[in-house]
């Protein structure tokens, strides 16, 4: 009993406190809202509210507000500020300015508000007073300035806010760095510059940045690296460079990065690479650049790397050692070479990455799965491979031997090939899930081609897009087809294979004898209608009426029994109306016009 009691009693406690504590919450948004209200002059719009965030917090963090934040959006500077000011240095977990209009950012601007996270986003800022953020100094842990248009950013801006931790300064119109501005933030984790007009990185910029681990440069206009660009972040795990105009590279410069993770290169400029040593590298992205050989990138003792990109370069061909440097990235499971121009790949090119899961060859100008060279099965290293990209490629036939060896492969893809012929056995003892044969030239599959798969684990086969011929009572495909269910997932026409062949012939089946006499009756009546059109014809001609000269026709007017030269006269009546008619006597026409010619 008194066990339950003090359960009860503890119950009882925390529903109170909890009482107490959201109770105390509501109040204090309602009270920033109320504050609000009254510094709103007659007629005008609120330009900020207080939100209620879905927490509950302690008594310290409530009393600091840790659970509401400030919006003020589609407003203007004065609306703003007055709003803001006419708190009481008043705690908040966020102040959010976004879609306003916010110049200048006056030096008390936050003078009676203490944010952990500061956004003014997308506000047209562009000039920042003396101090702007002193005030809110050591409680400030983000700081987001993102798409305004700021062009520069003064040395001294940061230097009471040195607790903040994510910096975000993207899709500006910053065309230079100082290492001044960056020497007060210690603890910045977070640096996003990426959006901007950036064009060159001075040596040692980031040195005091120790601890940062994310640097975002994407889609500015730089176009090189130097060999101490990146000193000092000695703690960096990501570094996005996305979308510049980089083609020179001091590969020197990442050598200290020994918690690297993730470089993207993607979309610059670069034509030769030679990375090395980073210990915890796992994505590098080197899509949509200018590598045209394999030859002129060389990458050595990257232990860790799991994921290549080559996409969208001008390589033309694999090698047998273009790969060879990958040999100790034995984590390694996917490379991708999409969309390059690679006509031929040696068939020992895989040798130093066995172990991948994933590649992709697609949008490229393989012609087949085998060597040009010795035609030898490119892909037969490929133990472990589970899926395979291969589409968009000038493919004309599956062979035997060029896949059995995949003994793992679970996606294999090759749509918009220009395969005409599979081989019975190219699929022999593989475990395949998804095939996408679909928008090729196919037009007839072996029947048992896919009698190793296991139906139960099929999940997706497209055979759509082909120019299917079907032979009523030997066709198989079509039936096998209908049996798979929900596994066949067509994305286009699969012609006849959507028939049924029994159906067909119920419909349209007749005996030899219906054929037979079909025909003759067919023949009889032809013969009929050639009959009567000719006795039609026949009896035309008997009625058919003479010829009547025209009296405009001057040429036909002259009768052919007359010689010259005595030509009659035209402005004569017709000869033949002078002769006297012997049945009726010839009377006057007064009324008779006479035509003149010529």
């Amino acid at each position: 009993m008194r066990k339950l009691s003090r359960i009860t009693i503890i119950t009882l406690f925390g529903v109170l406190f909890f009482q107490e504590t959201f109770l105390l919450e509501i109040q204090s948004c309602s009270q920033i809202d109320e504050t609000f209200s009254n510094t709103t002059n007659s007629g005008d719009t609120i330009a900020c509210h207080c939100y209620q965030e879905q927490l509950v917090m302690s008594k310290t963090d409530t009393f600091e507000n840790d659970n509401i934040w400030i919006g003020c959006t589609k407003q203007t500077l004065p609306a703003v500020f007055r709003t803001l000011n006419s708190l009481n240095e008043t705690f908040l977990s966020k102040l959010m300015i976004w879609n306003s209009l916010i110049n200048i950012l006056p030096t008390d601007m936050f003078a009676k508000v203490r944010p952990r996270e500061l956004t003014i986003e997308s506000s047209m800022l562009s000039v920042f007073r003396p101090g702007s953020f002193d005030k809110i100094g050591q409680r400030l842990k983000k700081l987001n300035l993102r798409s305004n248009i700021i062009k520069s950013v003064d040395p001294n801006l940061f230097k009471e806010i040195t607790a903040v931790e994510e910096l975000d300064l993207s899709k500006n119109k910053i065309s230079n760095l100082t290492k001044e501005i960056f020497s007060p933030l210690s603890e910045l984790r977070v640096l996003l510059l990426d959006g901007n007009q950036i064009s060159n990185i001075d040596n040692g910029i980031f040195e005091s940045l120790s601890n940062l681990k994310t640097l975002n440069l994407a889609n500015n206009k730089i176009r090189q690296i130097r060999k101490d660009a990146f000193k000092g972040l000695v703690s960096l795990e990501v570094l996005n460079l996305v979308g510049n105009q980089i083609t020179t590279v001091d590969w020197s410069a990442f050598s200290h990065m020994k918690r690297l993770r993730v470089l993207n290169f993607g979309k610059n400029g670069l034509s030769k690479v030679e990375l090395r040593g980073l210990e915890s590298l796992q994505q590098f992205y080197l899509n949509n650049n200018q590598i045209e050989s394999l030859k002129d990138v060389k990458l050595r003792d990257l232990p860790s790397l799991t994921f290549l990109s080559f996409d969208r370069n001008g390589i033309t061909s694999i090698g047998h050692e273009d790969l060879s440097g990958l040999g100790q990235s034995t984590r390694l499971n996917s490379i991708s070479f999409a969309t390059n121009m690679i006509e031929d790949i040696d068939n020992s090119s895989f040798e130093p990455v066995h172990w991948i899961t994933s590649l992709s060859l697609q949008g490229n100008a393989l012609s087949s799965l085998s060597s040009k060279v010795d035609a030898t099965p490119y892909l037969r290293p490929l133990r472990k491979l589970r899926n395979l990209y291969i589409s968009g490629n000038k493919i004309q036939s599956i062979n035997d031997e060029e896949l059995t060896s995949l003994e793992e492969l679970e996606e294999l893809v090759l749509d918009h090939n220009r395969i005409e012929q599979v081989s019975k056995e190219a699929f022999r003892g593989l475990k395949l899930k998804k095939i996408f044969l679909n928008s090729n030239s196919l037009f007839f599959l072996p029947e048992g081609i896919f009698d190793d798969l296991n139906i139960e684990e099929l999940e997706m086969i497209d055979l759509s897009g082909n120019s299917w011929e079907c032979v009523c009572g030997k066709e198989w495909l079509g039936p096998w087809l209908n049996s798979i269910g929900q596994a066949n997932t067509p994305k286009g026409n699969l012609g006849c294979l959507e028939y049924n062949c029994t159906d067909i012939d119920q419909d349209h089946y007749h005996p030899l004898w219906v054929t037979g006499v079909a025909f003759c009756l067919t023949l009889v009546t032809v013969c009929c209608m050639v009959a009567i059109g000719y006795l039609l014809l026949q009896e035309g001609r008997r009625h058919w009426p003479g010829k009547k000269p025209l009296a405009s026709d001057k040429e036909r007017l002259i009768p052919g029994n007359l010689s010259f030269p005595n030509p009659v006269n035209l402005s004569e009546p017709d000869p033949s109306e002078r002769l006297p008619d012997r049945t009726t006597p010839k009377k006057e026409n007064p009324d008779r016009k006479h035509v003149r010619f010529g």
